[in-house]
């Protein structure tokens, strides 16, 4: 996945005179989210037709399917997440929601609400904005009820503003809660039959999106600002109920009547009302920039944003504190949920703190050396000198990484399995400037799985809020300049790869046309690690990782297949694969229909409630066939790439061979040569090349050994560079296709006994590309 984009070791000397400005279109990338994240716009790894706002909501709805806890009682939720304040809540009228339930329009009526909790918010704006919202990627989004910081002299917005938003209210139309719905008397029973039937969270149109309507809200508010978690308020009739989101699951309280039982909203509110910033959720390590516009403009300029007005932010660097921030733009937004949206990367500009030139109310400091990146085994400062002098042009990921709550389980940070591939010399990655958690980001709901009040099936993990920092940006993979470059690239990922395993014992365990980039001497470094694991412990958390359209077929049809370097090798040949059909122009008798169909390949996924999604069907008859990846491609210009192709897929041939090499036929051969007929001798001659293949599997060295060969001997040409030729119409083509598979995958193939595989620990399907390993165990209420 397309975390970030860096630079290959030998040019890493720490200086930015490599470093080239980024486009406009660069800046606004941000990596798609595994479990997924969203693929970037200019690399669109998977396509749907465009969207109906209910269509929307609907997919958010099924998304976060599983991630909402409930029903958690009113007084635990308030003493578990929103302490109480020393001052004394305002006395409370008997009729305080009176006009609102009774009186006048709907807008009105909300003006009476307003007047009913204003007392209860003194630090607090509360504005009516149901009449007026913000347009969020080409959609009006309103809240109807949104509470706003109170700024001295400042007046609130007037309408929608997610931007600056502390917490929305949003009002049901019906009385009844399509989105959840309470066990009927609260007894054990009614919970566990709620467990089993999935009551809570009616997985019915009307439910799905009313559920997808709230995450929709939450995700814009956390995707405008920094939040670890948040909260808000939803009302129904004349009950209500909080919810609290983070990146893991939504926390949803039982429903109550405000209007006979107006004491719980006014606590809320007034608790709320007293929080600190981080007791409300906000990530504080991320401040508005605040710089002056000559610094504002050079950031702008190193990055290449055109646009004057976009707004800039400081991060903190776990590792670099005290030592400068980095700045840039706030990620782009995404339509979908907190539980997808687990992964960004941007291109920043790092400014040391002592050359940082501020506006006079700012207040940096140089920080302690307590703060600063110490080794702990040295008691040194291991950050280069330069970091504390020199301005320069970064890439910073920001993430959610897994962790694992089981004792005997143990995941590294992405910046550790980088400390162990340098230390031994892995060729073509970057170095690793700095990483590490960010404080107070872990999620908390992992802990409730086992709540007495629960009435779900949790599908969750924990998560912790976590950057990494490189010092260089490379360019997307699929900018190449010509095929050839494509091909080294891959080659020298493959070498990287090959070395990680061989040596430091470590599988990448998410290759993808994302996570391998270009430098400017158009070379390319495998990157992100993040998945990665180690050799002795692969398979130990269960599941399958890597991102969707590059996983080998075996992995798509069995999501509880151990990964291993087989699987690593094939997505290699996918990323070559689906850059080619996608980005090297075609002749013209190759028509976009066809381009279309050999596209559907790589995204083919069937999907069946409660189970893990599987595909990888058509991956695996194209390399039956020896029609990998398409019978009717031809490149524009011969180039020595495409016919590359057969000799590099021909081992999985012999891997997806419906009818392998028997035990018996094994035993037919088993005789001295000179007693060899013409048929054993044909037969010998199959298993001996069906042996050879899938030896070949077992290492990248055969691989290495023939990309090289054709990088030095063949004739390449050097004017067919990538071009951004996929059909207009291959969006909704590719649906009608995806969907025609999916009801005959489910109508036949589920219902077979022999296709009845063990459900892999992640059921979730979720529309992002990467997928992270959960063992069974820390999953929650999984089957």
């Amino acid at each position: 996945m397309s975390h970030t984009y860096q630079d290959e070791t030998s040019a890493l000397s720490g200086s930015t005179a490599t470093l080239k400005p980024l486009r406009d279109t660069q800046c606004a990338l941000a990596s798609e989210s595994t479990a997924a994240t969203k693929p970037v716009s200019e690399l669109p790894y998977t396509s749907a037709p465009p969207q109906t706002l209910r269509d929307i909501r609907y997919d958010i709805g099924k998304e976060t399917s599983g991630r909402w806890l409930g029903a958690m009682p009113i007084d635990t939720f308030l003493d578990k997440y929103v302490p109480a304040t020393k001052e004394p809540l305002p006395d409370l009228p008997n009729d305080l929601f009176e006009n609102f339930l009774t009186g006048g329009t709907k807008v009105q009526r909300y003006d009476h609400f307003i007047t009913a909790i204003r007392v209860w918010m003194p630090h607090l704006d509360v504005v009516n904005t149901s009449t007026k919202g913000e347009i969020v990627n080409k959609v009006n989004l309103k809240t109807d009820i949104s509470i706003y910081n109170r700024v001295e002299g400042v007046a609130p917005p007037d309408r929608t503003d997610f931007s600056r938003m502390e917490l929305w209210i949003k009002f049901e139309e019906d009385k009844d809660d399509a989105a959840f719905q309470d066990p009927r008397d609260g007894t054990e029973e009614e919970r566990l039959l709620a467990i089993e039937t999935e009551s809570f969270t009616p997985d019915t149109d009307k439910g799905n999106e009313a559920r997808g309507q709230l995450a929709q809200y939450a995700g814009v508010q956390h995707s405008l600002q920094s939040w670890h978690f948040s909260f808000s308020v939803v009302v129904h009739g004349d009950h209500a109920r909080f919810l609290r989101w983070d990146q893991s699951a939504t926390v949803v309280t039982a429903a109550f009547n405000y209007r006979t039982n107006p004491r719980s909203m006014a606590e809320f509110l007034w608790r709320f009302n007293h929080l600190s910033p981080e007791q409300r959720g906000r990530d504080v390590s991320v401040q508005p920039a605040n710089l002056t516009p000559e610094v504002d403009a050079r950031i702008l300029g190193k990055l290449g944003i055109k646009d004057v007005n976009i707004p800039l932010y400081k991060y903190e660097v776990p590792g670099l504190a005290g030592i400068g921030y980095a700045y840039g733009p706030r990620p782009p937004l995404e339509d979908h949920s907190l539980v997808i949206q687990r992964t960004h990367s941007l291109p920043m500009v790092w400014i040391p703190t002592k050359h940082m030139s501020t506006r006079p109310d700012s207040c940096d400091g140089p920080g302690s050396p307590s703060e600063r990146n110490i080794d702990p085994s040295t008691g040194h400062d291991d950050v280069e000198e330069g970091w504390r002098s020199e301005e320069r042009l970064i890439y910073m990921k920001d993430t959610w990484r897994f962790l694992s709550d089981l004792p005997d389980v143990e995941i590294k940070a992405e910046h550790e399995i980088y400390k162990i591939l340098h230390d031994h010399q892995t060729p073509n990655i970057p170095k690793l400037v700095a990483g590490g958690d960010v404080e107070g980001g872990r999620t908390q709901t992992r802990e409730l799985v086992n709540a007495p009040w629960l009435c779900v099936n949790p599908r969750i993990s924990l998560y912790q809020h976590y950057r990494l920092v490189h010092g260089i940006v490379g360019r997307p993979l699929f900018k190449f300049e010509c095929t050839k470059q494509l091909l080294t690239a891959v080659f020298d990922a493959l070498q990287a790869h090959a070395h990680a395993v061989n040596c430091a014992r470590i599988l990448h365990c998410d290759i993808s046309s994302g996570n391998i980039i270009l430098t400017d001497e158009g070379r390319g470094l495998l990157i992100d690690w993040e998945l990665a694991e180690m050799m002795d412990k692969c398979g130990s958390e269960g599941g399958r990782t890597g991102t969707w359209p590059f996983m080998s077929a075996n992995l798509l049809m069995h999501p509880s297949k151990i990964h291993t370097v087989t699987d690593d090798l094939e997505s290699f040949m996918h990323v070559l694969a689906w850059m080619t059909l996608r980005f090297v122009p075609a002749i013209e008798l190759y028509e976009d229909v066809f381009r279309a169909h050999d596209m559907v390949m790589f995204n083919q996924r069937f999907v069946r409630e409660g189970r893990s999604d599987r595909g990888g069907r058509r991956k695996r008859r194209a390399f039956r066939g020896q029609s990998y990846p398409s019978q009717t491609y031809k490149p524009r210009t011969p180039t020595p790439l495409w016919d590359l192709f057969s000799k590099l897929t021909s081992p999985f041939t012999s891997l997806y061979d419906p009818q392998p090499p028997t035990a018996e036929a094994r035993k037919k051969i088993d005789i001295p040569k000179s007693e060899f007929d013409e048929g054993i001798e044909y037969l010998s001659c199959q298993i001996r090349h069906y042996d050879s293949n899938i030896e070949r599997l077992q290492s990248a060295s055969w691989f290495i050994i023939t990309m090289k060969a054709a990088l030095e001997e063949r004739k390449w040409p050097t004017d067919d560079k990538f071009e951004e030729n996929l059909p207009i119409f291959y969006d909704y083509w590719a649906q009608r296709q995806l969907q025609h598979w999916t009801r005959l995958y489910t109508e036949s193939v589920w219902e077979n006994p022999k296709h009845n595989l063990k459900r892999a620990a992640s059921p979730i399907s979720e529309p992002s590309a990467k997928r992270r390993r959960i063992s069974p165990a820390a999953s929650g209420a999984e089957n």
